[in-house]
């Protein structure tokens, strides 16, 4: 259940984790087809970005995840063994480049680190919105989330949500007050729990690097 889960900052070496788990999820909901190398590289550096607010949700010890994923290497003999995806949110390079949160993300990240144990089962990113889907400058107030994942055998257990609340609340504190994301139109999983939790269509909708359907969803930070 998500009350096992607990939500923490990452650091730099969280980041392998949760690139594992977005590839893993990623690749499930391609029906086990592998990602582009390139298309790894580059959630690598969005997580690594200096200021993103990336965040990880740990089981602790005994109640860890039966699929254990340590590296993206690790998805290709894992992915055939499970059916259907996480809430997952996929974005162009275009619409983080250059992003950057605007308050120093270690008032959150050390404190953190330093009481997160266990095994990491679901990882979001939150970066400073930009204009233009990404083009442009920054848009004060505005969120941009993407690469909400969950490990295979923890979907259900609200670990998506849990993860969501969590980026929002911190996002709150740092004065963003718009949130936005992108999420495939046929990831009925993912569309459920947005809803849910107050995300509305845009209306916008735009063809991804992989020639599939995204669509745009909005909400106030707090509400």
């Amino acid at each position: 259940m998500s009350e096992q889960a607990a939500v923490r900052a990452a650091g730099a070496a969280d980041v392998e984790a949760a690139v594992a788990i977005w590839t893993l999820s990623h690749v499930v909901r391609r029906n086990g087809r592998p990602l582009p190398e390139a298309h790894i590289q580059l959630a690598r550096r969005r997580m690594s970005a200096p200021g993103a607010l990336l965040l990880l949700a740990r089981c602790p010890a005994g109640a860890e995840s039966e699929v254990r994923i340590d590296s993206a290497a690790d998805v290709v003999t894992t992915a055939a063994d499970v059916a259907d995806t996480a809430a997952d949110v996929a974005d162009t390079a275009a619409d983080v480049a250059g992003a950057d949160v605007t308050a120093d993300p270690g008032d959150d990240s050390v404190a953190d680190r330093a009481a997160a144990p266990g095994v990491v089962v679901g990882t979001i990113l939150g970066v400073q919105g930009l204009d233009q889907d990404g083009a442009g400058p920054p848009v004060p107030g505005l969120l941009h989330l993407s690469l909400l994942s969950v490990a295979p055998d923890r979907w259900g257990q609200r670990i998506g949500r849990l993860l969501v609340d969590e980026v929002l609340d911190r996002a709150s504190a740092r004065g963003f007050e718009q949130a936005q994301l992108w999420t495939h139109a046929d990831n009925l999983r993912a569309n459920r729990l947005y809803k849910a939790i107050g995300f509305r269509r845009s209306g916008r909708v735009r063809i991804d690097d992989w020639g599939e359907l995204l669509v745009h969803y909005r909400r106030p930070v707090r509400i």
